[in-house]
């Protein structure tokens, strides 16, 4: 009975250690920079026959990576999907040495590569297939398709991570199960490191960090 009572205070006493992370990215007050003068892309064109899709704005999902550094390294691979034209999502965040796998969903061949990445070269892969490969070089890299010059992304290679987590649409974002320690928490968007803050996790049930604003002319 001793023992059953020890091994269940300590099932409690590591389950009290899984620390939420919750917070929100906010879009910045400045007007963006005008974009590249790039054909859209034909859904947000009128083709006499479908409606085109409108833009919705900010697009948090899809362009913010919030990432948590700390002891542990994040072992899974990291997914992205080609859909819609785009990349989902376009600003991609993973560690070094670890995969990377592109998945299309499109109806039509996508040959994606990362400028200034050999290892990320231009390989067609057509609907409904997907291509895995690892990634040993740090920096960031700009991404394009050479079949669709529309498309664009953004790939940051970082020493370690330990955690990603990609906005919802309203802008918040959530870290679950973190262990008590010091951590950075960083910030992306696009080509850019948009935030970088120091977090000390205790050991609480939850933690609520302040709104970053992701406006890429600032921090």
């Amino acid at each position: 009975m001793l023992g059953l009572a020890v091994c269940g205070a300590a099932l409690m006493s590591a389950h009290a250690l899984a620390v939420d992370i919750r917070g929100s990215v906010k879009a910045g007050d400045s007007k963006p920079k005008p974009t590249e003068n790039v054909r859209p892309p034909y859904w947000h064109e009128w083709n006499g026959f479908i409606e085109p899709k409108k833009n919705s704005g900010n697009d948090f999902a899809r362009e913010v990576a919030v990432v948590l550094i700390g002891d542990e390294a994040m072992e899974d691979a990291v997914s992205v999907a080609m859909q819609d034209g785009t990349l989902s999502p376009s600003t991609i965040v993973m560690q070094k040495g670890s995969s990377l796998r592109l998945r299309n969903d499109d109806d039509f061949t996508h040959q994606l590569y990362a400028q200034g990445l050999s290892q990320f070269d231009a390989v067609e892969t057509s609907s409904g297939q997907a291509r895995q490969l690892q990634v040993d070089q740090e920096g960031s890299f700009p991404v394009f398709d050479r079949l669709a010059p529309y498309v664009r992304g953004y790939l940051h290679v970082l020493p370690k991570i330990s955690k990603v987590a990609n906005p919802q649409s309203d802008g918040t974002f959530k870290f679950e199960n973190v262990a008590p320690g010091n951590y950075t928490l960083k910030v992306f968007r696009g080509g850019s490191e948009v935030s970088s803050t120091t977090l000390e996790v205790a050991d609480k049930r939850e933690l609520v960090v302040d709104p970053i604003s992701v406006e890429v002319n600032g921090k």
